[in-house]
């Protein structure tokens, strides 16, 4: 594969700027060549045409001949003026050459009537011809009018404004190349600053830097400001990673103590039966909170890492429920009260994944209700969603704990309970994302809490 070779921005502008500027150059010239040309033979024609039109008015026809007014001009400004027969006859006027080659002049339809350039003794002449349709009317025959000037002296007028042209593309294309130098500065230094500002951070790891850009290009603003908020979640990332790993150690460390030191006593002291049984008891409690800390753990990266693949089924939500509560009723015996007010709602749904949802939005409904514990569940659609509420009347959530409730091994003030690992309602959380839902949370402190799914419905 070949290897592309890097240039600067900078670079990279007016290289183009200039192969631009060179091509234009070039295309300008060649314009201004053309039309420069065709813009002065229509303007002699039409500046000749005009004199001809103006001396036309000062010939009379008078006893069968064309006579001349005391204002008809014979030569004027260099230019000369003839009346003409169709066989070329001068009637009136004068003429600066002879010319003797009368194709140059004539044409099928008689004397040219366009701007012709005629050569003799080393000089050339510019010569038009126009029919005088009054004279034509009045003789019988027609009349033509002609004017003939020295090109040489009417070209010089026009040169001027033609090299004029000429030069003006040359300081025309400066100017347009210190705008283009001066805009690409503008875009160049943001950008220029932009990248070393990302370096820094990539090589010294600095990820509270970030881009600064105050400019009038918006495409650079939003450049900026989308790398500034990258960089923030990023660094949002990395922070939650470290507290995620600390709090996992953290909760992983204690029953892997007990495990220690419960193994220990059992290998030094336990000399009964009885004893070795409470060893084993504690062993088990402790290895299968571990394990539920560790499936846990495994099912909120599996759903944050999008590795789910929702084996969707339209299921009976309210059957679920009844399901869990019946469950939670007989190991709580009489310390729990469900009232339920179910609608019969039915969702497509991952049965095994809102099953866990449900069953950890109950189950810490009741942990953190005094016993004996009261707890509402309703289940209603609206319009094409299906709304599950789960209210408790414990102790309720304060405020400013609210906006963390959903992060993982995040739990309130110890006097609600310290059981549990804080990845219940996580857990929960990231089920109902993946399921297109969302679960809300709205408490008072000190009266209660309510737990809002919603889903769409079917």
């Amino acid at each position: 594969m070949r290897r592309i070779k890097k240039v600067s921005i900078t670079k990279y502008i007016i290289s183009y700027l200039i192969g631009l500027i060179l091509a234009l150059s070039f295309l300008m010239v060649i314009f201004v060549s053309i039309l420069a040309d065709r813009m002065i033979y229509y303007d002699i024609q039409s500046t000749l045409l005009k004199e001809i039109a103006k001396n036309n008015k000062n010939t009379r026809y008078e006893d069968g001949i064309i006579k001349p007014n005391e204002d008809f001009r014979y030569v004027d400004d260099g230019m000369y003026f003839r009346i003409l027969e169709e066989d070329g006859t001068v009637i009136l006027g004068e003429s600066p050459i002879e010319i003797e080659d009368e194709a140059s002049v004539y044409t099928k339809e008689g004397i040219s009537q366009r701007l012709k350039t005629v050569e003799t003794d080393g000089e050339e002449y510019y010569i038009i011809g126009r029919i005088n349709k009054r004279m034509t009317k009045e003789v019988g025959q027609i009349i033509y009018n002609q004017c003939i000037v020295n090109k040489r002296n009417v070209d010089s007028k026009y040169e001027f404004i033609k090299y004029t042209s000429y030069a003006s593309i040359p300081v025309f294309l400066i100017l347009v190349l210190m705008a283009g130098l001066v805009m690409s500065g503008k875009i160049s230094g943001p950008l220029k600053h932009m990248s070393k500002t990302a370096e820094i951070i990539g090589k010294e790891g600095e990820l509270s830097r970030r881009m600064e850009y105050d400019g009038k290009i918006t495409e650079l603003g939003v450049l900026a400001a989308t790398n500034n908020r990258m960089l923030e979640r990023i660094e949002n990332m990395l922070e939650t990673q470290k507290q995620f790993s600390s709090d996992v150690a953290h909760e992983l460390r204690t029953p892997i103590a007990v495990l220690l030191a419960q193994c220990e006593y059992a290998k030094e002291y336990v000399g009964t039966k009885e004893e070795f049984d409470d060893a084993i008891d504690v062993i088990y409690r402790q290895t299968k909170k571990t394990n539920m800390v560790i499936t846990q753990l495994l099912n909120l990266n599996r759903l944050e890492s999008e590795r789910v693949v929702l084996d969707l089924e339209n299921a009976d939500l309210d059957e679920m429920i009844c399901s869990i509560c019946d469950e939670i009723e007989f190991k709580e015996k009489d310390g729990v009260c469900f009232d339920l007010d179910l609608s019969g709602v039915r969702a497509d749904m991952d049965i095994g994944l809102m099953f866990i949802l449900l069953q950890n939005l109950i189950q810490n409904a009741v942990k953190y209700s005094a016993r004996p514990a009261k707890v509402k569940i309703t289940t209603q659609y609206r319009e094409s969603a299906v709304v599950v509420e789960v209210q408790d009347f414990g102790c309720g959530i304060k405020e400013e704990d609210l906006p963390h409730i959903f992060d993982p091994f995040f739990r309130v003030e110890k006097s609600r309970n310290s059981e549990g690992f804080g990845l219940g309602l996580p857990l929960a959380d990231r089920i109902a994302k993946v399921h297109g839902g969302e679960l809300k949370v709205s408490s008072v402190w000190g009266k209660g809490s309510t737990f809002t799914l919603v889903i769409n419905g079917k």
